[in-house]
């Protein structure tokens, strides 16, 4: 799926855009690391490079403020390569990485805003958008972090 992304080359960045999914974390022991997953990710001619992509979720991305599933993000990117998979079975692949320029498509629309510079309040923001899936999956559900996202609240 990812063969438009491999022949676009790392050279330079380039204009895409996406459709908000979700946000999640990455879990690295006691370490949570906030990101989000776009689907149906074009180029600037409107081609489809990817059906989705994971992304780190940056500052450019924190600006616009909450983001609720179907909004549409521009944003400039360069393709990279990555080892994906098990430790014995790992895999290269290609993604986007290093988003700069992030916007949302309907600019002006007004949005609660996210905890920036607090990362425990971000955890648990990410959390409490999750709930049922996390707590339905067995994915970790931290008090501490959804305690810091309500603190953060008020």
């Amino acid at each position: 799926m990812r063969e438009r992304l491999r022949q676009i080359g790392s050279q330079e960045r380039h204009t895409y855009r996406g459709t908000f999914v979700r946000c999640g974390y990455k879990c690295y022991g006691e370490h949570y690391h906030p990101t989000l997953l776009l689907k149906d990710i074009r180029d600037a001619a409107h081609q489809l490079v990817t059906d989705h992509l994971w992304f780190n979720y940056t500052l450019g991305f924190l600006r616009l403020g909450e983001l609720l599933k179907g909004d549409e993000v521009n944003f400039m990117a360069r393709v990279a390569t990555y080892e994906k998979g098990l430790w014995m079975q790992r895999q290269q692949d290609v993604h986007l990485c290093r988003p700069t320029r992030v916007q949302r498509v309907v600019p002006n629309v007004e949005r609660a805003s996210l905890p920036v510079d607090d990362h425990p309040a971000l955890i648990g923001y990410i959390m409490c958008a999750n709930e049922t899936f996390y707590k339905t999956n067995g994915r970790p559900f931290v008090s501490f972090y959804v305690q810091a996202f309500h603190q953060w609240q008020r």
